[in-house]
């Protein structure tokens, strides 16, 4: 089951697809833009609460990492100079030695005085060092200690005072303590046949998960054997996330049901996913309405939501081709640029055509993607790819001498 985030995320990326394509208006895609962003806002804040714990250690690095930045750059007087340890290095410097006073002699009992207490200082300072020195061994120490008592009551708790099956009881025990000590870090963790689960307090001691129970839908999909790339367990995982209550029954369109649903609802283009009435009662509606169309009191999803890739109504040509580019794009240079291995392979072979994105034919089709594939008329793929994968899937449903050569299977 996908998270509530995740759930939030995914309706979004459909809000967009079904605003590009223009199923929605500007008015409905800023509403429901501005709606899963405030409940993601929300999840984001409650996340940040849960985190509460856990608040406190950054401001000490951060106070620690401040002490390193004064120690190591020094903090400067009034003059503007460093001090620390560029003063007392300067301090070092300035103490004459045995030739300079040879030159410059120390007639002077202030001068003198000078430099007596500049020694002091320095003892001082170098006092005040050890001391920090021990006293930072000794926490070393203490620290220590208490791990290697630790370790040594774990060792002890474990290896003696109880033979291996009391031990394997107890380790038991302990693994399934820690395990009830936080219910849920998120609603994923709360699942339970048929119902929608959510966790409160994520991640704290006082977590809980609470469930709701959810209205049964069935679901209809249409799918054919001939398509090579119509396969159906993403969407069903989607949808399951949503409604745990789903009563899924697969139809080949090649069967007389297939067609009469195909033709009730209008269907162009499989898979075909159709939901019954009871969707508008379910928990999650509100959730991912935008992604069907409503039609004789039945939801059927969008094509470019259920990512139908064949297309029934139109007239297949075998060995035939064709490419959606959208000029400029890098994508689609890089697609075609791994389309020309492939066409000289084939030469004479294939009837090959390139379509612009913003193309009547891209229109009719639907397509709000590129690079897109189509082969034989009726089947689509998308994305980069190399020589040897488009081989592959014009192959799947063409029966061509060249289809033995092995291509390229690295891009360009």
């Amino acid at each position: 089951m996908l998270s509530e985030r995740e759930k939030l995320e995914e309706e979004l990326r459909f809000l967009k697809e079904s605003y590009d394509i223009g199923v929605i208006t500007d008015e409905e895609y800023k509403n429901g833009r501005q709606r899963i962003g405030a409940k993601i806002k929300a999840i984001e804040d409650k996340e940040n609460e849960g985190d509460g714990l856990f608040k406190e250690e950054p401001e000490k690095a951060r106070e620690a990492r401040e002490k390193i930045t004064t120690y190591d750059l020094g903090e400067k007087d009034d003059t503007g100079r460093k001090i620390n340890q560029d003063q007392e290095q300067e301090e070092t410097e300035e103490e004459p030695t045995e030739a300079e006073e040879d030159i410059f002699p120390l007639d002077s009992e202030e001068k003198k005085e000078v430099h007596k207490g500049k020694k002091i200082w320095m003892e001082e300072k170098q006092h005040e060092k050890t001391e920090d020195e021990i006293k930072f061994n000794k926490k070393t120490l203490v620290f220590a200690a208490v791990l290697i008592v630790a370790a040594l009551g774990i060792w002890y708790f474990f290896f003696t005072g109880s033979d291996n099956a009391n031990m394997s009881n107890d380790a038991n025990t302990m693994a399934n303590n820690a395990a009830t000590l936080i219910a849920c870090y998120s609603d994923k963790d709360c699942k339970e046949q048929g119902k929608i689960g959510s966790c409160a307090n994520p991640g704290k001691e006082n977590a809980e998960c609470s469930y709701v129970d959810d209205i049964q839908v069935k679901l209809k999909i249409i799918n054919s054997k001939e398509c090579f790339n119509c396969d159906t367990g993403r969407i069903i995982s989607i949808l399951e996330s949503f409604y745990p209550n789903l009563d899924i029954e697969e139809i080949d369109y090649d069967t007389a049901e297939g067609r009469v649903l195909a033709d009730r609802f209008n269907i162009n283009a499989l898979p075909a996913y159709i939901l019954n009435s009871s969707l508008s009662e379910t928990y999650n509606y509100e959730e991912f309405f935008t992604a069907f169309n409503k039609m004789n009191d039945n939801f059927v999803m969008k094509d470019t939501v259920a990512n139908a890739n064949y297309y029934l109504n139109r007239k297949e040509i075998p060995n035939k081709l064709e490419l959606f580019a959208q000029e400029g794009q890098e994508a689609s240079d890089k697609a075609e640029a791994n389309l020309k291995e492939f066409l000289e392979a084939f030469d004479g072979k294939v009837t090959f055509n390139k379509h612009d994105s913003d193309s009547a034919l891209a229109r009719e089709l639907g397509l709000n993607s590129f690079p897109t594939f189509l082969i034989n008329t009726k089947i689509k793929f998308g994305g980069v790819q190399a020589a040897n994968t488009i081989k592959e899937n014009f192959c799947r449903v063409n029966k061509l001498q060249e289809c033995s050569l092995e291509l390229s299977k690295s891009l360009v």
